[in-house]
């Protein structure tokens, strides 16, 4: 791997937009809802912190399955107790779909493929970009949702959601969302109406909510992400700011104006314009592709990593999708966040280093501190944290 020498980041404050609109929209029935305990109880953010570490190449490749990997969750697919992994796959620049994968843990962290579990008749897909593992119709057993979106490439036909429920255990069926197909690039899932069951944020070029009747059954919904950015290609679903409504994190390509921010959750179960902090942009890697939110430097409130990549904002010979950084925005409280990237991690990436999907949280080293790097484990680094929020590159086994 390739690291390049710290970024030119200006160090930038952001604090939070004013206020609060006073009246609800009537098509949520101006509802006021209650702040939750564990706002984040039950999310896809919180199923995502897998108790294995693994490297993408390690896992089964069957004949009929697509080539990516990026659309990965984890969840106990067989009922035995440990991680399994399923893959929605695809294959990039094709207009046929692909049988995904799953990949049952033996308990040592070997895989093998199974279609057991789907009864032979795997999900398929044609390029999906993410999947999430939440348990949506509320009987204990981990479903999986992917955000599939079809062809990469003008004309963008789209592709179809697929939503993947475990009847019982180690027993899946699956769906297409049929009456949906666009674009969907991403997205995540949490309560954000705190009704106890798990709604469904979709990203893509037409952003929308899946929200649940409390069966696992989902109304596309238009107006719970209203006057907000145009498109979204990156989400997450996580009580930032822990008062009790999930907040959403978003993010697309900085250079067609689209401005990565939180929109903070409310009792009007609302996302908007109207209470948001907007995060700093950062060309030429305009990019989004992740963020994570967790406590880094010990002082109680999270802290944020966004996993950034080129949008080819600046003309150069480089591109679109080329070269990587990570993105430090300290959390100074009160919605406020400082951008610490240049003065706290030890080089955050460059112009031609690969870019990769997926920011990972844990203590890598075991010395109680949470440090961060690439969900992959054959990337082969890690950011790992001193204690306070200050980070060394590291390297960690690879299989490149």
């Amino acid at each position: 791997m390739t690291v390049v020498s710290k970024l030119p980041l200006l160090l930038l404050i952001v604090a939070v937009a004013a206020g609060c609109s006073g009246d609800n929209p009537a098509s949520v029935n101006e509802m006021r809802i209650a702040p939750a305990p564990n706002a984040d109880a039950g999310s896809s953010y919180t199923h995502a912190k897998a108790d294995i570490h693994i490297a993408y190449s390690s896992l089964p490749r069957p004949s009929g399955t697509g080539d990516l990997s990026d659309a990965i969750a984890y969840l106990d697919a067989d009922g035995d107790g440990d991680t399994d992994v399923f893959v929605g796959t695809g294959e990039y620049l094709t207009q046929k779909e692909v049988s995904s994968i799953l990949a049952i843990n033996d308990g040592t962290g070997k895989f093998a493929s199974s279609t057991l579990e789907f009864g032979g008749q795997m999900p398929t897909a044609t390029h999906a970009r993410k999947a999430i593992t939440s348990d949506f119709n509320g009987d204990g057993l981990d479903d999986v949702f992917i955000f599939d979106h079809g062809y990469d490439a003008m004309p963008f036909p789209g592709g179809q959601p697929k939503l993947i429920v475990q009847e019982n255990a180690a027993e899946f069926s699956w769906k297409k969302m049929t009456e949906q197909t666009g674009f969907h690039h991403g997205g995540a899932a949490a309560d954000i109406d705190n009704d106890g069951d798990i709604d469904i944020f979709v990203g893509g070029f037409d952003p929308f909510f899946y929200v649940n009747d409390g069966t696992g059954a989902f109304e596309k919904v238009d107006d719970r992400f209203v006057d907000n950015m145009a498109k979204v290609f990156s989400a997450e679903l996580i009580d930032v700011d822990r008062d009790g409504f999930v907040d959403l994190l978003a993010g697309a390509h900085e250079r067609d104006g689209d401005a990565t921010a939180i929109y903070w959750g409310n009792p009007t179960g609302v996302f908007s314009s109207g209470q948001k902090t907007l995060l700093p942009a950062l060309s030429p890697f305009g990019a989004v592709l992740d963020f994570d939110a967790e406590d880094l430097d010990g002082d109680g409130d999270r802290d944020l990593v966004i996993n950034r990549t080129r949008d080819g904002d600046d003309g150069g010979e480089l591109g679109f999708y080329v070269g990587r950084t990570v993105q430090y925005l300290r959390n100074e409280g009160g919605r406020t966040f400082v951008d610490r990237t240049l003065e706290d991690v030890d080089f955050p990436g460059g112009e031609r280093d690969p870019w990769f999907a997926w920011i990972r949280m844990q203590d890598v080293d075991g010395d109680g501190d949470l440090d961060f790097g690439p969900d992959n484990l054959d990337e082969g680094f890690a950011y790992i944290n001193n204690g306070v929020g200050k980070f060394s590159l590291q390297l960690v086994a690879s299989k490149r």
